[in-house]
């Protein structure tokens, strides 16, 4: 095979890599989904925090995924794939940040309205 054929086919080897690790993530958000429901429904044996971080793993590895294709997108050089590339890791990202932050308590968010509101 000439260089340009391997190349061709390590790159789809790989795309074959991240779309898996895509999958995975989304099953194991599928799957958080059933258990919080049995949670919900009363089934005492699950806690949130054992929820909570299979949500984070689905959510990294899913991000990892789109980490990659954004990577190929890149070095193809064409700005259309590159924008929804980076939409996508954007979207993916964003999500990560949310099951990583701290929920702001209401305390917090009524000051923060607070010093939103002008001083007379």
């Amino acid at each position: 095979m000439p260089h340009t054929d391997m190349e061709a086919l390590g790159l789809l080897e790989e795309s074959e890599r991240l779309l898996g690790a895509i999958l995975l993530g989304v099953g194991m958000q599928l799957h958080s989904l059933e258990l919080e429901r049995c949670r919900l429904l009363g089934d005492g044996n699950l806690g949130d925090d054992n929820i909570r971080q299979l949500q984070l793993s689905a959510t990294l590895l899913s991000v990892w995924g789109l980490m990659g294709f954004w990577r190929q997108s890149m070095s193809a050089g064409d700005s259309c794939e590159q924008s929804l590339g980076s939409a996508s890791l954007i979207i993916g990202l964003m999500r990560l940040m949310r099951q990583l932050a701290p929920k702001l308590q209401e305390p917090v968010a009524q000051d923060i309205l607070q010093l939103a509101e002008p001083l007379d």
